[in-house]
């Protein structure tokens, strides 16, 4: 090629930037040119230890989104096949969270079609705002609003599990509601759920106590490195991380024990066994105005209390039934209205699932990128988290985020890829397969207690009293952000937050410039 000559060849430079691109989305494919017998080895036993834990906590958060449980175990193991290959996190397992369940029974109220509506809508965002680099935008939600968020929503969730923790019937979901009808009806607290509630509980806070402790003399210079006491240790430690799993079996036993009696345990009841298979159905009648026939056989126990009859000031039942609302009065009859697809409602709650699980997912990968001495991608988390979510919801998977608590134990028990992530949805899997007939035997009470553990160290009140001291304005947003979480929900509660410390900078701004 001459001086003069202008047809420069840029095959190569092309396919350089091509494969740039490739490994940038498809982060998997630096990792794998690399893997080995050592990985494969801290995978599979990572990712078989996290299984064990995800499958209690799919049962339980499934109940807390108020979705059937084995909704919970398809989130457990649909969206993290996807983040296999997408990621960039070796540490970071997605599935479900107590935070996402919480805001999914916020906005579906129940209605699965709306919960997975709900996660197609929430992963289209989250990939649209990857592949324009729009994450930042969710930092408007500042630290004293997560703050004051995640403290409220964790008040919410735990003591809305006491009714169950006690077999307490028709309470209803908001949080101060929830607090006087579990008071108003103490006197109807089934004895044999409580006992067993309370057991449970005490189990859960004594093992969590004893991972603590295990953890603590192990980062001692006196513990163990190799030996029999190395390996006693651990058992003890593994024993402390596994306590779900452990409780959970344990309650099971005792409801398996008692149910062809008097049947004294509320239980989780049959669940499908199986894989979810591949549907497009749930989407149906999402812009039409409705039905004139509905299904009027859903169970008593999956229906939800809709607005009280002003003409008669009964405070009737509706139904699942999506394109048509049903509703059931005292006397047993039943009346259809016509009843179109709430599209407003989701796709505000949409927006709030995609920026809260954007923010809590990231959140828990910077944090784990920086204790391992690597770099994860914001956008390409994005990416992935959205894929998640929008492959979950034709296979029956509410919307999903990254779990601390999991990374965590991923982390600790020596993931090295992604891959990990592989072997985890494997337990889940055989468990669908093999066991799902037994997890009807989990009692209700026994879900409520690991809910409350869960949640338990999510609840910080030292950071608002720092906040008093060292930043009253922003001690302000998170008291608005907390109250009304409590008072309303979550998405008036972060909405006005955010209106109110924008309010606060442009004054604030004003005043600077005045002066």
């Amino acid at each position: 090629m001459g001086p003069g000559d202008t047809n420069i060849d840029c095959s190569c430079c092309t396919g350089s930037k091509l494969r740039r691109y490739l490994r940038s989305k498809v982060p998997c494919i630096s990792w794998m040119k690399s893997y080995n017998l050592k990985c494969l080895q801290g995978d599979f036993i990572a990712g078989l230890t996290v299984g064990m834990m995800v499958i209690p906590q799919g049962l339980a958060y499934a109940h807390l989104a108020e979705l059937p449980p084995n909704y919970g175990l398809y989130a457990s193991f649909v969206g993290i096949l996807v983040y296999i290959f997408t990621g960039t996190s070796k540490d970071i397992t997605i599935g479900p969270t107590a935070i996402m369940s919480q805001i999914v029974a916020e906005v579906a109220k129940g209605n699965t079609k709306l919960a997975l509506t709900c996660s197609l809508f929430a992963g289209c965002f989250q990939v649209l705002m990857g592949l324009f680099f729009l994450g930042f935008v969710v930092w408007v939600i500042s630290t004293p609003i997560l703050c004051g968020f995640t403290t409220a929503a964790a008040l919410t969730i735990g003591f809305g599990q006491l009714p169950k923790l006690l077999g307490i019937k028709g309470v209803r979901r908001q949080f101060w509601q929830s607090l006087y009808d579990t008071f108003a009806k103490i006197k109807s607290t089934r004895w044999p759920d409580a006992v067993l509630g309370l057991v449970c509980l005490i189990l859960l806070f004594a093992l969590r106590y004893l991972q603590k402790w295990t953890e603590k003399k192990r980062n001692s210079e006196s513990f163990p490195k190799s030996g029999g006491k190395a390996f006693l240790w651990k058992s003890v430690w593994m024993t402390g991380i596994s306590r779900n799993i452990i409780v959970v079996i344990i309650a099971s036993a005792v409801g398996y024990a008692t149910h062809t009696g008097s049947h004294p345990f509320t239980m989780v009841g049959k669940i499908t066994g199986g894989l979810p298979k591949p549907r497009v159905d749930q989407f149906s009648g999402m812009f039409d105005a409705g039905e004139s026939a509905c299904d009027v056989s859903t169970p008593e126990d999956m229906r939800w209390t809709c607005q009280t009859d002003k003409s008669t000031n009964v405070t009737i039942q509706e139904s699942h039934c999506l394109e048509i609302g049903c509703c059931w009065d005292p006397s047993g009859n039943t009346t259809c209205f016509s009843k179109g697809f709430p599209v407003a409602e989701v796709l505000s709650g949409s927006v709030l699932v995609a920026a809260i699980g954007y923010l809590e997912h990231i959140a828990i990968g910077q944090s784990f990128a920086v204790k391992g001495s690597y770099q994860i991608d914001n956008s390409q988390e994005l990416i992935a988290l959205g894929l998640g979510n929008i492959v979950g919801s034709f296979f029956s998977s509410y919307p999903v985020t990254g779990s601390f608590s999991r990374t965590a134990l991923n982390s600790m028990t020596g993931v090295m890829t992604p891959l990990g992530g592989f072997f985890t949805s494997a337990v889940v899997v055989l468990g669908l397969s093999l066991l799902s007939e037994y997890f009807q035997f989990v009692p209700d009470a026994c879900l409520a207690a690991v809910i409350i553990v869960a949640v338990y160290p999510m609840v910080d009140l030292g950071k608002p009293v720092y906040l008093w001291k060292v930043a009253k304005r922003e001690f302000l947003v998170w008291l608005v952000c907390f109250v009304l979480i409590l008072a309303t929900n979550i998405e008036i509660g972060i909405i006005t937050a955010i209106v109110l410390e924008i309010i606060i900078i442009l004054v604030i701004t004003d005043i600077d410039n005045i002066m």
